[in-house]
Order: C-alpha cells, then structure tokens, then sequence
C-alpha cells in the first residue's frame, strides 16, 4: 500500500468516524438527558456545567470527535499537497474540540461560556477558509471543488434565515452541522471512490 492510498484512507476514515461518532454520541446523550430537546436545544446544553452527563459529552462529542477532524484535515491537506488547506482544517478540528469546554448556563458572558463560543467561531471560520482555499488549489478535484464552493454557498442560507427570522439559532446550528459533517461525508466517499477507482 502506497502513501497517497494510506492518506486516502485516513482522511475518508476519520472523517467518517467523526460524524458517526457525533451522531452516536447526540442520540444516546440527548436520550439520557431529559432536560434535553433535541430540536429545539443548543447542542452545547449536553456538556453544560452541572449536567449530569456533561463531561462525557464533552470528551466523546466534542473533544474526540474534534481530534478526529484534525486528523481529517491533515491527511487531507497531504493528499492534496496543500499546507494551508491541512491547516486550516485542522484549525477546524482543534476550535471543534475546544468547544469541550463547558457552557455555562447561567452566565452566557462567562469566561467559560466565551471560551466556548470563540472556538465555535474559530473552528467555523477555519472551515470557511478552507473551502475558499480548495477552490483554487490546482490539485484539487473539479468534483471536490463544486462540493466546496457548493457548501459554501448553501452555509449562509441558515444564516440568512436566522437573520430574518424565519426559524430559532438552535435550529440554525442543526443545518450548520448538516451543511458541514455533510460535506465531510461527500468528500470522504469521494477519496474511497476516487482510491477504488484508481485501484482499478
């Protein structure tokens, strides 16, 4: 096995373990939480100071699967030659994992509470970057680099939608996560395709 194939093979499997770990982790801790509504709560109430379950959901929902994200980004900056694309993805990971630290729910403007925003943002920021970057790296794919101008593009409409009110923030950050673990399973199937493809 080549090189290029175990990059290949890193960055689709930790970007496929990533969201399922986070999708395993939001079911089974949002149905031990009966505080918890799944549609109409912020993710980050499930590691929030005092929840009963809080420090696992830290440490399995965001810290692990932000680690797994960072990898993700590095492999996935190696394979395509790129050290800005690798970093600024592991950026994404990193500020995920550090979302980790516990929200506290009775003071939004707390240290912790501020903390925890700041690597929402960082962690989105980096993504967005990311995206940008992809589109005009040469080693990227045209299939790779519709996907990204096309979540980049479909990032603003819960934006938009928050902005005119059309439904609450808790819901905005639900499509922000189907936007962006969306595109990571896209192009995580596209690296195996793309492996299996070239295999043959």
């Amino acid at each position: 096995m080549d090189s290029s194939t175990t990059l290949r093979r890193l960055a689709a499997y930790t970007g496929l373990a990533a969201v399922g770990l986070f999708a395993i982790a939001l079911v089974v801790f949002s149905g031990l939480d009966a505080d918890f509504h799944t549609f109409d709560d912020y993710v980050s109430k499930l590691g929030a100071r005092g929840k009963p379950y809080g420090l696992w959901w830290n440490l399995i929902g965001f810290l692990l699967v932000g680690l797994l994200l960072a990898v993700f980004g590095y492999a996935y900056g190696r394979i395509l030659n790129d050290k800005l694309v690798g970093t600024l993805l592991v950026v994404f990971g990193l500020g995920f994992a550090l979302t980790a630290i516990p929200i506290d729910e009775t003071d939004g403007v707390s240290g912790l509470s501020t903390a925890h925003i700041l690597a929402i943002c960082l962690g989105l920021a980096a993504w967005m970057f990311a995206l940008a970057r992809l589109a005009h790296v040469s080693t990227t794919s045209p299939k790779a680099r519709r996907a990204a101008n096309f979540a980049a593009g479909l990032f603003f409409i819960p934006l938009i939608g928050q902005a005119l009110e059309l439904w609450l923030m808790p819901h905005t950050h639900r499509l922000v996560f189907v936007i962006v673990f969306g595109w990571l399973v896209w192009t995580a199937v596209q690296l195996l395709t793309e492996q299996d493809a070239q295999a043959a």
